[in-house]
């Protein structure tokens, strides 16, 4: 069984419910109900549901999730954001099933007050072929037209990297457009070398140059320049940005899309180098945290258009990032209290607090080489403490949207993945951490075992309650009739300890071993309690690798070499 339609059984327990005649009726007289097509099944629900969404507020227009209906089975389901304009204009999302108050115009879906727009997280319309999305208007040759946004302020920070300086501003100054462009340069503190050749790039490309020696704090350094910019709307680049020749006009496109009513921050699609995997198109609030959706995923077309075409989402990458000047002032600029992560989130929700919507543009995209300045937070155990006391702060500061869930990523697609699964939790996300025990001398090797340690790293707090915690990724099978379970050994100091790990689908490592039934589940996950880790004084360089347990709790480890080092 697919797994929607295991969604379906545990989640429409809703269906068949009975409703007031009177309710229907009120609705059908204050509302037209309008179809996509007639190439669709009815749902013997919408109209009772629609009813139900209709008595709770005075709305102008109610929309529904949809799928669709293949061999009798209902598949390809849609979970819709809640309203989001640009993501109206740009992928026509709301069309299916649609009630509109009477004398409301059907092409008239935008602008419309949030208040006035009802979006029923159910699935209430089912088709007979799949939705078309309608192309991106994007001229052939990547031109756009200057729509007159008035001065754009770039700022970009740097510290001890003109080179790599200099090859962003030469692709942003071969791409635009407009003569009223301003770049700010601000260095934090390089070295007198590296600063003399920012000052050299500064005069060649009349760039203006500003030193502010301090700890990094990206916040303040941007509020900073923010200050000194002339611009009615500012970009903020990172160094590591390369505008690739076919995108000429990018800065225009993203300063007219920052002016218009309705928008707060623009953000745009970013590519890793190479121009085939993608690094940003669009951030989401998952349980881990703001996460970018579909980040280190091919560049390619996903879920109903979201990666290739402009949408709303809560927020997007300060790597690259427009906003109108009078509104970044008027929600007080970036967060200095975030001196290096979640800033460029926390900006994005207080655009949206106010009423504003904010867009990444990916029907457009820019380079990133991620990290070139900057070591993965992840990598140093501090590091990632001072990202947890930002993420923290920022859930604290917004617990409102936090608690209410992203209004554009609906609440039945999966909170714990990057793409768009749905919502149908594993047993290992709900079922807690695993107990660790001391296992004395050393482990046997085992025959025809193959296992592989994917990843060991140390996780924040989760959505259940979960403390601190070390995740152990990977894959192990043995060859033929198998009863063992799957389990994770940790060596540190000589000592041994033994976690047991939960099972879960690896389909990748089944494409390999095409011989062996069971290796498409061969997959394994071990959560273990950093506190528990320090109570057993599990730490300095740490061994972690895969095996089985089997009877009188025997352990057998593989033949290949699968271990992962890690310092606690």
């Amino acid at each position: 069984m697919s797994r929607y339609l295991q969604f379906i059984e545990q989640t429409e327990k809703w269906r068949g419910r009975s409703t007031d005649r009177h309710i229907i009726d009120s609705f059908i007289s204050r509302y037209d109900v309008i179809y996509d097509s007639d190439d669709h099944v009815p749902d013997p629900d919408a109209l009772a549901e629609f009813a139900r969404a209709a008595k709770t507020g005075d709305y102008d227009i109610i929309y529904c999730d949809e799928d669709m209906i293949r061999d009798q089975m209902r598949t390809r389901p849609y979970f819709k954001p809640d309203y989001a304009p640009e993501s109206e204009r740009s992928l026509d999302y709301i069309s299916g099933m649609v009630a509109l108050k009477k004398g409301r115009r059907q092409d008239a879906l935008y602008p419309c007050p949030r208040e006035k727009v009802c979006h029923i997280s159910k699935v209430l319309y089912h088709r007979l072929k799949d939705r078309k999305l309608p192309k991106q208007n994007r001229p052939d040759d990547g031109l756009f037209v200057d729509k007159s946004p008035g001065k754009i302020s770039l700022i970009i920070l740097s510290k001890d990297h003109p080179d790599m300086f200099e090859k962003c501003i030469r692709s942003v100054i071969a791409s635009v457009l407009s003569d009223d462009l301003e770049v700010i340069l601000v260095d934090n503190g390089s070295s007198p070398a590296a600063g003399r050749r920012y000052r050299e790039i500064a005069g060649h490309y009349g760039i203006n140059y500003l030193y502010y020696e301090m700890e990094f704090n990206f916040s303040e350094l941007n509020n900073y320049a923010a200050s000194r910019a002339s611009g009615k709307v500012l970009v903020f680049m990172n160094d590591d940005i390369e505008v690739p020749v076919s995108e000429r006009g990018i800065l225009e496109l993203m300063a007219s899309k920052a002016m218009e009513d309705e928008t707060g921050a623009v953000g745009i699609k970013l590519l890793y180098p190479g121009e085939e995997k993608i690094q940003h198109c669009g951030i989401g609030l998952l349980y881990s945290g703001p996460s970018h959706k579909l980040q280190g995923y091919k560049d390619d077309r996903y879920y109903f258009g979201w990666s290739d075409h402009d949408i709303n989402t809560i927020a997007v990458t300060g790597a690259c990032l427009a906003v109108r000047r009078d509104r970044f002032e008027k929600v007080g600029g970036f967060d200095t209290g975030l001196p290096v992560a979640y800033n460029d989130v926390d900006l994005c929700l207080r655009l949206y607090e106010s009423g504003y919507y904010n867009v990444c543009i990916n029907s457009h995209h820019l380079i990133h080489s991620e990290g070139a300045t900057r070591t993965d937070d992840r990598k140093s155990r501090m590091a990632y403490e001072r990202l947890k006391g930002e993420r923290i702060y920022l859930t604290s500061k917004h617990g409102d949207i936090f608690d209410r869930g992203d209004p554009f990523l609906n609440r039945n697609l999966s909170p714990y993945s990057l793409d768009f699964d749905v919502n149908l939790p594993n047993e290992w996300e709900i079922r807690g951490l695993s107990e660790l025990q001391p296992a004395s001398g050393r482990m046997k090797n085992g025959d025809h075992i193959h296992a592989s340690m994917d990843s060991f790293e140390y996780r924040i707090s989760d959505a259940y309650g979960n403390e601190d915690f070390y995740e152990a990724r990977g894959w192990i099978f043995k060859e033929g009739l198998n009863s063992m379970s799957p389990c994770v050994v940790l060596e540190a100091g000589g000592k041994y300890f033994v976690v047991s790990a939960m099972s879960m689908r690896r389909v990748d490592v089944g494409e390999v071993f095409t011989r062996h039934k069971k290796s498409s589940d061969s997959g394994f996950i071990a959560r273990i309690s950093a506190r528990e880790m320090e109570k057993l004084g599990i730490k300095g360089t740490v061994s972690v690798y895969p095996a089985l347990m089997g009877g009188r709790r025997r352990v057998y480890r593989g033949d290949e070499e699968c271990v992962r080092k890690a310092e606690i």
